[in-house]
């Protein structure tokens, strides 16, 4: 984490999936629950990938 930024690499099945914004969201907010803390998430690609 870094100035409330968490990076997230998506693999697999994930990179292309049009539900990974709702999977990020609800990562969010779980972290946002356990860290008592405001947290962005910001997915970022593996080399060849897309991130959507």
């Amino acid at each position: 984490m870094h100035g409330g930024r968490v990076m997230v690499r998506l693999t697999g099945a994930f990179t292309l999936c049009k539900l990974s914004k709702v999977t990020l969201k609800g990562i969010q907010a779980r972290l946002v629950d356990k860290l008592s803390e405001w947290v962005r998430l910001n997915p970022v690609a593996a080399a060849g990938e897309a991130v959507n």
